[in-house]
């Protein structure tokens, strides 16, 4: 069992779990109602063996350092093939470089303060990796359901790397009624892989410019800006050069919730919309979770794909942050949750 540490306020509360550093058990009082606005995977009380290992505990929000995996290179469209290319470069890189979301979403983490309505936690990365150290913090408002996050990376030398956060939020059952409303972004661009063969309909690699309008691979665009869709799927959706908020309406339970962060850390927004589009082990098509996630990066493709020339960075939108360990990089952004507007 995972040490998890508990922090309980008057507007709600939140569990930090010492596995992954992962956020669960998010409770709010919105109005004159508990929200639970965050998803856990359905196959966490079953104790179940899953590869990859981040799935056994896939939990409500983590940090990802590096963000992505190694991705195959033939499942990626010909635009994409080349920045999968294996070259001389992975010299430079280590294996927790390929694990998906990085050494710290499957090794447990350490406490390092807490108080009424914070909790710091941190964790010391392999010495081969680059990464050194993260700390994270979570803390809750004393004035309302909002809570605050900070991320610090440092490293053991200047090195570039994919970086996101994985904010993970239920959806309804009723098609539609969860609305994404996202700022203002220079331009969407459909996951290069499916991302799920067969079952993903938008199409690969496309680039597009309103969520209500997203490229299908049989034809014509579809609205990705209400969920959950009628139909089984599995979409990846990035929003490239985003200014750094988006909000979320449940208009099944009357909320709103809204992320910030600033775009000079995260200068995209991933959404992973795991609509019962996985019907093999542990999914089971049962899963229905939106993921909203503030990435530098190149979709889940990982760090070789995104130190490379790329069809997101070629077009002015960089994929990686530059890290110095003279320098720790603190990143901080705030979830906050409101009774939606009539």
């Amino acid at each position: 069992m995972t040490t998890v540490w508990t922090v309980v306020w008057p507007y709600g509360k939140f569990d930090l779990h010492a596995n992954g550093g992962m956020l669960a058990g998010v409770e709010l009082q919105i109005g004159a109602q508990i929200v639970a606005p965050y998803y856990e995977a359905p196959w966490i009380a079953s104790g179940v063996k899953a590869d990859p290992p981040i799935l056994e505990n896939l939990r409500s929000e983590f940090p990802c350092v590096p963000f992505g995996a190694d991705y195959p290179q033939e499942s990626v469209t010909d635009e994409w093939k080349p920045s999968l290319q294996r070259s001389g470069a992975d010299a430079a890189l280590d294996e927790t470089d390929f694990l998906l979301h990085g050494y710290g979403t499957v090794a447990d983490w350490r406490l390092v303060r807490r108080d009424e309505t914070s909790i710091e936690i941190e964790i010391e990365y392999p010495k081969t990796s680059a990464i050194r150290r993260l700390v994270r913090k979570v803390a809750a408002d004393r004035n309302g359901p909002n809570l605050t996050f900070a991320l610090t990376i440092e490293t053991r030398r200047a090195v570039a790397r994919p970086i996101g956060l994985h904010p993970n939020f239920a959806l309804p059952e009723l098609s539609g009624a969860f609305r994404i409303k996202p700022g203002a972004f220079k331009f969407g661009i459909v996951h290069a892989a499916g991302p799920e063969p067969g079952v993903s309909r938008a199409l690969p690699g496309a680039v597009f410019e309103d969520i209500a309008k997203v490229p299908q691979a049989a034809g014509g665009t579809t609205p990705f800006d209400r969920l959950p869709f009628a139909h089984d799927t599995e979409e990846i959706l990035q929003l490239c050069g985003i200014d750094g908020r988006v909000e979320l309406v449940d208009d099944a339970r009357g909320v709103s919730y809204g992320l910030s962060w600033n775009p000079a850390d995260f200068n995209s927004l991933l959404l992973w919309m795991s609509n019962r589009g996985r019907s093999y082990a542990p999914w089971d098509s049962r899963n229905l979770c939106v993921g909203v996630e503030p990435v530098t990066g190149t979709f889940d493709l990982g760090t070789r794909a995104s130190l490379a020339s790329n069809p997101i960075n070629r077009r002015g939108v960089a994929t990686v942050v530059e890290l110095d360990p003279a320098t720790p990089r603190t990143i901080e952004y705030r979830f906050a949750a409101s009774t939606a507007a009539a």
